[in-house]
């Protein structure tokens, strides 16, 4: 006897003997036996009399296609860590769940063993095989056998449609990783490509990863191919080379988008070499350092509501020019010079009031006296020393501006220094012209701010 082979009908040898799933072992706590099953196999010993229950272990160690109860799967004899040249060490290993039912979603023929009674006639058995139409539970009178309880089976899975020279894998629940190419549709298909030749040619790559191909069951029937598309795919990722894909874009509110010609995506269809990301939802978090993205010709982004931009310490914003609303016009104040001039202007109006409160006109008695008024002369001069302790809230202790694109001169980068170590209050400066020197300046600490 071969201790390669596995003896069956006492004394027939098989390399590979097929076997219904009775369990999967899903606990393994000896992590020498992962993805264990329990099987038997099909039509083994005395007819109407299944073998015992057996145990295997998956025949691949890195792709691994975990089968449910009921499916059958492909048993064979290889050595176990036991073996050595001192003697045999054998043991089970099962493959990947035989296509029976040619479903990506399961392939299960529970109660394989049982001897059934089936009423469909040889007619309507000849004409489902045509028509594709899988053997289904409920055309097995005798047993009551089931597909794993916990496995919830699904309506709306479908096969994903082969082009000339995929390989495409699929998951159960409509997902799959498709590597194919651009095609030649002279040869026709059940379902055309969502993707077009574009800036490439025919048999150019691309890869698709598709979360969530799941249609309405009413739209096809049973076993009909499906296609993935960017805006009907729950989520999905298109690595492209030169291909243009089709989508509709979330958001259509994009003057500012076009209008800075940033729009080489629309007029080139979306062909070319890119990645495209769609979903409901696109998180990127960087758990560690930085998000850092670069772009030849432009960085676009749209929304339908708002855009947020938050940053703990600060958010800058470098470019030849900066417009704030759609083809801006009006230009910003640089705020600390608009404060030094307002001092300067305010100074000079004290000392012009000073001035004339001291103005002395010749009379026929001589010199008059002080205005009678003078009184008021005073209150206004008060109330604009008062106005320009105010001066420095002019000044955002939240928002700058430099005056010129580019890097700025030492003495600004000197000054920036000098505002953080100030908690950005901006005091305005003392000139030889003013009058500062007649009086007691002080300016009000900021508390509200916070470094």
């Amino acid at each position: 006897m071969n201790p390669q082979k596995i003896l069956l009908n006492g004394g027939d040898e098989f390399e590979w003997v097929p076997a219904e799933v009775i369990s999967v072992d899903y606990k393994t706590v000896n992590p020498s036996r992962l993805y264990t099953i329990l099987c038997k196999f099909l039509n083994a010993g005395v007819a109407g009399s299944p073998t015992d229950v057996i145990q295997a272990r998956p025949l691949h160690a890195n792709i691994k296609n975990i089968p449910i109860e009921g499916e059958v799967v492909f048993v064979c004899k290889a050595p176990s860590p036991y073996h050595s040249g001192a003697g045999y060490g054998r043991e089970f290993y099962y493959t990947h769940p035989i296509s029976i039912q040619s479903s990506v979603h399961h392939n299960g023929l529970p109660g394989a063993n049982l001897i059934l009674l089936d009423k469909k006639s040889q007619k309507d058995k000849a004409q489902d095989v045509r028509t594709g139409i899988t053997r289904k539970l409920t055309d097995r009178t005798d047993t009551k056998q089931t597909i794993d309880g916990s496995f919830p089976e699904r309506l709306d899975v479908f096969p994903i449609q082969p082009f000339s020279g995929d390989i495409i894998i699929e998951g159960r629940w409509g997902q799959s990783i498709r590597l194919g190419s651009s095609v030649n549709q002279v040869r026709p298909y059940q379902q055309g490509p969502q993707w077009r030749v574009g800036a490439g040619t025919t048999g150019n790559p691309i890869t698709i990863i598709s979360n969530g191909t799941n249609p309405k069951k009413s739209e096809k029937t049973f076993n009909q191919f499906h296609i993935e598309s960017p805006d009907e795919d729950d989520s999905s990722i298109w690595l492209t080379s030169g291909q243009s894909v089709s989508f509709k874009p979330a958001s259509d509110y994009a003057e500012s988008i076009y209008d800075k010609q940033i729009a080489m995506f629309k007029s080139n269809w979306y062909a070319g070499n890119q990645i495209i990301l769609s979903s409901d939802r696109i998180v990127l978090n960087s758990k560690k350092q930085e998000i850092v993205g670069f772009a030849k010709e432009g960085i676009g982004f749209s929304t339908e509501k708002t855009l947020a931009l938050n940053a703990r310490n600060t958010v800058e914003i470098a470019a030849g020019r900066i417009l704030l609303g759609f083809n801006a016009t009006h230009p910003m104040v640089l705020g600390d010079r608009l404060i030094n001039l307002l001092n300067e202007f305010m100074n000079l109006v004290v000392q012009m009031n000073e001035k004339i409160n001291m103005i002395e006109h010749p009379t026929g008695v001589g010199p008059s006296g002080k205005p009678i008024n003078s009184g008021d002369f005073v209150f206004i001069k008060n109330q604009i020393n008062s106005l320009i302790d105010t001066l420095p809230d002019l000044a955002s202790k939240f928002a700058f501006v430099n005056e010129f694109t580019g890097n700025p001169p030492p003495s600004e980068r000197d000054k920036y220094r000098d505002l953080a170590k100030n908690n950005f209050v901006v005091e305005p400066t003392t000139s030889d012209s003013g009058n500062q020197g007649t009086r007691e300046k002080t300016v009000k600490p900021d508390t509200n701010y916070r470094t």
